[in-house]
Order: C-alpha cells, then sequence, then structure tokens
C-alpha cells in the first residue's frame, strides 16, 4: 500500500536552500582542491573540509530527490499539494509605520 506523501515546502524554498547548499559545497571545494590551500590544508583541516564536502553533497542530493518528488507530485496530483505557511507581505501605501512618511 502507497501512501501519499505531503511535501510542505514551496519549490521556490526548495531552490533557495539547493542554492545555498550549492554555494557553500563551491566554497568548501574552493578551499579542499584550490592549488594553494592544498598545501596549507594538511591534516586535520583537509579532514575537516572533507566531512564537510561530502555532507554538503549528501544534502544536494537529498534536496535535488525531494525537488524530483515535489514537481512529480505536482504534475501528477495537483490537488494533493499543500503549501505551508503563506506569507502575505504588504508593501507601500499599505505600510502604517511612521517611516512611510
Amino acid at each position: 500500500m502507497q501512501t501519499e506523501t505531503r511535501n510542505t515546502e514551496t519549490l521556490g524554498a526548495l531552490i533557495d536552500k539547493l542554492s545555498i547548499v550549492n554555494l557553500k559545497l563551491w566554497h568548501c571545494q574552493e578551499l579542499l582542491y584550490s592549488h594553494n590551500s592544498t598545501e596549507q590544508n594538511q591534516g586535520e583541516e583537509r579532514t575537516k573540509l572533507e566531512s564537510k564536502n561530502t555532507s554538503l553533497l549528501g544534502q544536494r542530493e537529498r534536496l535535488i530527490a525531494v525537488i524530483d518528488e515535489w514537481v512529480s507530485q505536482a504534475v501528477t496530483n495537483p490537488e494533493g499539494m499543500l503549501l505551508a505557511n503563506p506569507q502575505n507581505k504588504i508593501y507601500g501605501r499599505f505600510r502604517t509605520d511612521e517611516q512611510q512618511a
């Protein structure tokens, strides 16, 4: 028996998370594999960077899988999609604070 999963994230929020993980991964790999830092990052520091790199690759893989699942569910069962915490933003003329003046 297959159970229906409800994804409470919006597609934009998932892509935002993926972009942040990709940036962290890029910076981590830059430190890990650049020529200058390879000489500097020996021993314990290199081990920490390798561990972070592995963790970030895993996070990236999981986020991509969740995005794939989200898109698949949106196509096959759009009624089952659940948006969590819709945000209501008020701009311009609707502001009531004194900064508007």
